[in-house]
């Protein structure tokens, strides 16, 4: 690598890094997901061992995950506080991501130039900007994910192909998204079959080993939740009414947003040019990856999130060799003198429709305000240790986390057999009218209190809960701040007693 581009490529990761962590300072808190992981982490750091009894959740369950993530994060938490740990940890895996993209690129098409616009256009994908306040384990996937890529490209080598055994470890500790690496790489096998491409020993050894590895990992932490939940396993045991919202339709006008539009036109031309004409080996792996990851949204078999996450990394890749063919074809053709101005005029077009979009699309994650946070914060240090609280699914962790108190669900469904009658009652607590049913289901889950949050009220679209009187419902907290943003909590006084 030259000097300029050295200097180029440090100057792209620190410019992702400084945006992502303004963006993270602008937002208030962290997404609503990060706070199971801070849980997990501070219990991590005080025993050495997850929390996989859990007494708050649910009332009391079982918790199954991969654990490296929140490991790597206990491991600082040592150090630094919690809070700091949680915003600099996953802005910096996630800006290291331009860095792996570069190597891929360049090692793919050999051209510096167009792996740095590769690299810029990684660090600046709306769909990564997403995630500038998310504390959770797929900031350390994806980077992983893309390294084991990279040592993939380089088996050959002895210290990639230990480096490809390291990686893949990580992204099996890591997520179970994994899987869509050990697809990637079958399908890769067999369009180098159809396309007569040679396979090295190598590379048929390491994705023998990733299959079976991968498998191993997951019967060894999910065993007892396959036995128990069956083919439900493999879609986490997700409710059905909400299960849309997880997988959702996929949305080409979304898709196009979050990725970006030129790289998204782009992409899809060098895919057709590389199956379709010019029988271009190059993109093999990339192309293999992106089926994989289409194959597997189709099915509903990762989230549509994560599967766009991949999806902008592979087209920022794929831009690159564009790049460097139309540079080629400019050479052989009188607009010579035009190359010189190909770059600048790349940067120009990409700066509005890359950039922009990444920036407003991270100020639009949904956090928990303020003054939200400081009722679950309430709950701790007002409420009887053993009460119960009714809150949104998405509010769970929080009082688990901030609350130390029971809660009705949350969005951690394995090993739980009654999720969806749990997510249905929630709504009718909710919505109904009927003081009686909503006491009947508050006494069923031994649920004490309740908090409104503003969040709950938009989200629900209602402003207050019908049911509610001075006479079984006591409101003991309220207060908004000045942005109309805050949280009512009432405490439950009226229990329905059981005819003889």
């Amino acid at each position: 690598m030259e000097r300029k581009t050295a200097y180029w490529l440090a100057g792209i990761v620190l410019l992702t890094f400084i945006v992502r962590l303004a963006i993270a300072m602008l937002v208030p808190n962290f997404s609503y997901e990060s706070y199971f992981n801070f849980r997990q982490v501070e219990h991590i750091t005080e025993t050495g061992l997850p929390l996989l009894e859990d007494s708050l959740s649910y009332g009391g369950r079982e918790l199954t995950f991969l654990p490296l993530f929140q490991y790597l994060a206990a491991f600082f938490d040592l150090f630094l506080p919690i809070e700091l740990v949680a915003m600099l940890l996953p802005n910096i895996l996630l800006s290291l991501l331009p860095i792996i993209v570069f190597l891929i690129s360049r090692k793919i098409n050999n051209s510096e130039e167009g792996s740095l616009f590769a690299a810029f256009l990684t660090g600046f994908l709306p769909v990564l900007f997403a995630t500038a306040n998310n504390f959770t384990s797929e900031t350390l996937f994806i980077p992983f994910a893309f390294f084991t890529l990279y040592a993939f490209q380089r088996i050959d080598q002895k210290c990639y192909f230990y480096l490809f055994l390291i990686s893949f470890l990580a992204c099996s500790l890591t997520s179970n998204a994994t899987f869509l690496l050990v697809m990637g790489f079958i399908i890769y096998l067999l369009l180098s079959v159809l396309e007569s491409k040679k396979i090295n020993r190598a590379e048929m050894e390491v994705i023998l080993f990733s299959f079976f590895f991968f498998v191993w990992t997951e019967f060894l932490f999910f065993k007892g939740l396959f036995v128990k939940e069956g083919i439900k396993f493999v879609w986490q045991n997700i409710p059905q009414a909400i299960l849309s919202q997880y997988f959702p339709p996929i949305s080409l006008f979304e898709a196009i947003v979050l990725v970006s539009i030129i790289p998204f036109l782009i992409g899809i031309y060098v895919v057709y040019q590389a199956v379709f004409q010019l029988k271009d080996t190059r993109a093999f792996l990339l192309i293999s990856l992106a089926i994989s990851t289409s194959l597997l949204t189709w099915f509903r078999l990762i989230q549509f999130r994560l599967s766009l996450l991949f999806f902008g990394v592979i087209l920022a890749i794929l831009f690159a060799i564009f790049y460097d063919d139309f540079r080629t074809y400019l050479n052989k053709t009188k607009l010579t003198k035009a190359r010189q101005w190909f770059g600048p005029a790349l940067i120009i077009l990409l700066l509005p429709t890359v950039a922009l979009p990444a920036i407003a699309t991270a100020l639009q994650v949904q956090t928990p305000s303020d003054s939200e946070l400081k009722a679950f914060t309430w709950l701790r240090e007002h409420t009887p240790e053993n009460a119960g609280i009714l809150a949104r699914l998405e509010e769970g962790h929080l009082v688990t986390y901030f609350g130390l108190r029971r809660n009705l669900l949350d969005d951690r469904f394995g090993t739980v057999s009654d999720v969806g009658r749990r997510l249905e009652d929630m709504n009718i607590l909710y919505h109904t009218t009927l003081q009686t049913l909503a006491l009947d289901l508050l006494n069923k889950y031994h649920l004490n209190y309740i908090v409104l949050t503003s969040h709950a009220t938009r989200t629900e679209a209602i402003n207050n809960l019908s049911y509610l009187n001075k006479k079984c419902f006591e409101l003991v907290y309220h207060e908004v701040d000045e942005e109309n943003e805050g949280a009512r909590i009432y405490r439950v006084r009226c229990a329905l007693q059981e005819s003889p």
